[in-house]
């Protein structure tokens, strides 16, 4: 089995072009010395430097070219909030730090956050655009909101979950997806000989760290703020039954307490989660 998302040497070079593109197209200056130009320099050299690169540099072309796929692939934009909504994610990618390992985090880790999980939920057939709080998902019941969280600091859960809940109450029913990439985050790419090893041993780390927040997130949800919760990471990874050696492989836990909910709530969860059943996603559902 191929991971989810596989992009060539060859593909990467190309990505630069199409992201100066859309800044242009969007208005936003990409700034001399910015950690944006930086990424779009290293991939137009792509393929000049194939088995030339360190791991360190490896991984930093990884991590830019996912930069850039979410941007091109978030570039479809049928509404005026939608735009301007990408806009300003756009602006944020332009002026903070890209480095997965920013101190504190950045407001452009979180926008790439949004743009990836958008990009998740559309490779599972599902119809979504940026919106507020930060994804509107089309669903037989009506609009469905995912508030995107990435977790800097384990110590700020409870404020990102209390301010998740009040932004999707504010507009109707939805999910808030958790992004703890910067707590499991590889110094270098994780080799297996299959993608279901990578998963295995995300699983692990996302279960150890939801496992300690259990209580919280059990008390948030009979809260009735939200309907559940998406823990979510990614990783590189070199994959002995790939073609490729810089592959994206993305895990996900679906976390919910029906037995703590009302019956429309983890309805409408039961409904998400399983849209989103793929190849690289696997449930688990709290009892």
């Amino acid at each position: 089995m191929d991971p989810e998302i596989f992009t060539s040497y060859e593909e990467i070079a190309k990505l630069p072009t199409k992201v100066r593109s859309i800044f242009k197209e969007f208005k936003v200056d990409i700034l001399p010395g910015s950690d944006l130009e930086k990424y779009l320099q290293l991939c137009e050299r792509a393929e000049e430097t194939i088995g030339l690169l360190s791991e360190a540099q490896s991984a930093e072309l990884h991590h830019a070219q996912r930069v850039f796929l979410a941007i091109v692939e978030g570039n479809t934009l049928p509404s005026s909030e939608e735009k301007t909504a990408f806009k300003s994610s756009l602006s944020q990618i332009a002026t903070n730090p890209l480095d997965p390992k920013t101190p504190g985090g950045s407001h452009a880790l979180n926008m790439v956050f949004e743009l990836e999980f958008l990009q998740y939920i559309r490779r599972r057939g599902l119809t979504a655009q940026l919106g507020e709080p930060d994804i509107v998902v089309s669903a037989p019941f009506g609009k469905y909101f995912v508030a995107c969280k990435t977790i800097n600091s384990l110590e700020n859960i409870s404020r990102n979950l209390n301010k998740g809940s009040t932004q999707i109450t504010n507009k109707g029913q939805g999910i808030i997806a958790l992004n703890f990439e910067p707590h499991i985050c590889f110094d270098r790419p994780y080799e297996a000989q299959t993608v279901f090893e990578v998963f295995a041993v995300i699983e692990n780390h996302l279960n150890g760290l939801y496992s300690k927040f259990q209580q919280l997130l059990d008390s948030r949800l009979a809260s009735g703020g939200f309907d559940g919760v998406a823990l979510q990471t990614s990783c590189m990874a070199v994959i002995a039954e790939s073609p490729s050696d810089m592959d994206t492989v993305t895990h996900t836990v679906y976390y919910s307490r029906s037995q703590l909910q009302s019956q429309d709530a983890s309805e409408r969860f039961f409904w998400f989660k399983h849209s989103m059943l793929g190849a690289v996603s696997k449930l688990m559902h709290g009892y």
